[in-house]
């Protein structure tokens, strides 16, 4: 069973733009694995994509990804990846709950 979901929590490129419902699961994945400080928004977006059309922690210099509902037992809010940029380099990045 902790292979599967081992498997499930892996982050890639694919499994990110294909599976939605899986990002919550993987996010943790993605950021232990690439170092976002310093890299292009076009390097952003060749990784995961184009970001999720939504006004949630939207702000001008930052795009935001949804990862679906938050982990735990009790399901009420979302999670999200905010990632900020500077002159189109990325600054900070957070996952964050609504």
């Amino acid at each position: 069973m902790l292979g599967i979901n081992e498997q499930r929590a892996t982050f890639t490129t694919e499994k990110w733009l294909d599976k939605h419902e899986e990002r919550v699961y993987i996010v943790d994945d993605l950021l232990s694995k690439h170092h976002f400080i310093g890299k292009t928004k076009e390097e952003i977006y060749e990784l995961l994509g184009e970001p999720t059309e939504t006004e949630y922690f939207k702000t001008e210099n930052n795009i935001v990804y949804y990862l679906g509902d938050e982990r735990g037992l009790i399901k009420i809010d979302s999670e999200w990846l905010v990632i900020y940029f500077h002159h189109n380099i990325v600054t900070k990045y957070s996952v964050k709950t609504d």
